[in-house]
């Protein structure tokens, strides 16, 4: 990544691994663990070939993401996938 996408950001990120669930129609309910996480989304680690494609709507359940909360429900889209795993961005809730 370059100083130019940094840049583009409108959250920063923190490194963190919280356990996680990505539930969607082809993948059913999949364990994961986030990579980071933001105000506008999540990066989770999942092999490639495991992750559903680019634009695809999907639900991810983090573990601890917020103060008093066991469980948070992020509605998300896939925006990009790596050989780590996907970048989510949540569509349905903002922490600002």
């Amino acid at each position: 990544m370059n100083r130019q996408d940094d840049d583009r950001r409108k959250h920063s990120r923190n490194l963190i691994s919280l356990k996680a669930e990505i539930i969607g129609p082809a993948l059913g309910k999949v364990t994961v663990y986030t990579h980071d996480l933001s105000a506008g989304g999540a990066f989770v680690l999942m092999p490639r070939d495991k992750c559903p494609p680019v634009g695809s709507a999907v639900t991810i359940l983090i573990h601890g993401a917020l103060p008093g909360e066991d469980e948070s429900n992020f509605g998300a889209r896939v925006v990009r996938i790596t050989d780590q795993g996907m970048a989510l961005e949540f569509y349905d809730f903002d922490f600002t």
